[in-house]
């Protein structure tokens, strides 16, 4: 008999009337031929019912299951592990019960892909405003802002939301493209059947090409920029030359700002992990270090700082794609490139940066040239300190992780394990990669015909 905490309203009738029959037919088997006082027993059988029934009602009634709608048919799922929402046809797990995000989630590629249609097709009919969203606007005016090369030169302005929007529908519409329909052809070119497996390689595949290639064209911009390897030249003549930036500067710098943002939609549409917070804090800190810096004209030191935080995700994603082809040697290679790219970069040169910053900032600029008394300078200690404060909680988050990423390496080099045999508990990854549940082999996936929602069995709901 299940417990009675768990049992629903419907069974509670049930077995009153169940024990009220055991009870009638203890009372019917006794002997005709002893003396037995009737009534007597029907007033037992009376009270014990109604003492039963009474207890039963005064149960807790069982929880409720949560309902859950599907990505593909939107309608509810009668499943008790009903916290994962698993559509396998799009390879997407909606980690949100909001009805706006779980439309976009459905409709993404088609609607991402309408409005540039729309954009480019009344820019080549002849129209202006798609220039505004299509093209970098406010392109400086002064005769002495032209490159060696005759490039342009740009300043920042309004329209520059409007290129950032138009960037995070195409980010969008690649996401989409990438992860649902060509990343997992290459999943069965490899030979990958978990479904699990599957969904995770094509979200390390988007994730290792976006931040490989624009590293390398942030890298590019950075050589041929008059501050490479040189942070006293990330403040040289402030405000005067970081007012009006190069193409490919304020290039880089709108885009990243457009895949940051993108990130906040994405993060609500992928599967949630364990330091789901933690990565939405990230994303938070970094969309504000770089919305300020592009404000404040702060722009060379946002420019190097993103590429100093980049450059180890790019080994992490590759090391994740080659565990969920199962190879053994190469992820831990990887994985320990890319932890002593962890130290290197978002500890050594991220402190350094902090502490240039605090100084060179501030001491490097002329007193008549700070904030307020110059136009367009923020070289001030309290917008510095504004500046620093931000910096120090991405460090704490990153302090967090470089925690987990001990563990690792711990379970690593002194049990001798592999770097993924532990990510049922904890996997180090800056990118809100942290707990993923270890795929086995022998895990089953089973899939619920009607809604069409999988739920994966060895994977406990959130």
């Amino acid at each position: 008999m299940p417990p009675l905490e768990v049992m629903s309203q419907p069974n509670i009738a049930a077995l009153a009337e169940h024990e009220s029959t055991r009870l009638h037919r203890s009372t019917t088997t006794t002997p005709s031929d002893e003396s037995t006082d009737i009534s007597a027993t029907d007033t037992y059988v009376h009270t014990k019912r109604e003492s039963l029934a009474r207890r039963l009602r005064h149960r807790r009634p069982a929880k409720p299951v949560p309902e859950v709608r599907t990505l593909e048919t939107g309608r509810v799922a009668d499943n008790s592990r009903a916290a994962r929402r698993l559509s396998p046809k799009r390879n997407v797990i909606l980690n949100t019960r909001n009805p706006v995000i779980i439309w976009l989630a459905k409709n993404e590629l088609q609607l991402s892909l309408a409005l540039l249609a729309m954009v480019h097709s009344c820019y080549w009919a002849g129209y202006e405003w798609p220039s505004l969203w299509i093209r970098m606007q406010h392109k400086s005016t002064l005769a002495d802002n032209r490159t060696v090369e005759g490039g342009d030169r740009y300043v920042r302005g309004i329209h520059d939301v409007k290129f950032v929007f138009y960037w995070i529908t195409q980010i969008i519409a690649a996401r989409a493209i990438l992860l649902h329909h060509i990343l997992p052809a290459m999943t069965r070119i490899f030979g990958i059947t978990n479904e699990r497996k599957q969904r995770r390689f094509c979200e390390m595949g988007w994730s290792m090409l976006y931040i490989t290639a624009s590293w390398c064209i942030g890298f590019r911009v950075w050589q041929t920029s008059p501050y490479y390897m040189s942070t006293q030249n990330l403040y040289a003549n402030y405000p005067d030359d970081h007012v009006i930036m190069s193409y490919g500067l304020k290039w880089f710098y709108l885009v990243q700002s457009a895949f940051w943002l993108s990130n906040i939609y994405t993060i609500h549409i992928e599967e949630r992990r364990k330091d789901h917070t933690e990565m939405l804090a990230h994303h938070a800190v970094t969309i504000t270090l770089v919305l300020f810096s592009y404000a404040f004209h702060f722009t060379r030191f946002g420019h190097v700082f993103m590429l100093v935080m980049d450059f180890p995700d790019i080994f992490l994603s590759s090391a994740k794609m080659f565990r969920y082809l199962d190879h053994e040697i190469i992820p831990n290679v990887l994985f320990g490139i890319f932890s002593v790219s962890w130290i290197i970069t978002k500890h050594c040169l991220c402190l350094k940066m902090m502490v240039s910053i605090w100084t060179q900032g501030t001491s490097l600029v002329p007193l008549e040239k700070r904030y307020p008394q110059y136009p367009n300078s923020y070289a001030s200690y309290p917008i510095v300190g504004a500046l620093w404060f931000v910096l120090c909680v991405l460090q704490v988050i990153l302090l967090y992780w470089f925690w987990l990423i001990l563990k690792v390496l711990q379970k690593v080099l002194i049990k001798g394990e592999h770097a993924d045999d532990n990510r049922s508990d904890e996997e180090e990854a800056e990118g809100g990669e942290t707990g993923d549940e270890e795929d086995k082999e022998d895990s089953t996936v089973v899939e619920d015909g009607d809604s069409g929602v999988d739920i994966s069995s060895n994977c406990s709901a959130e």
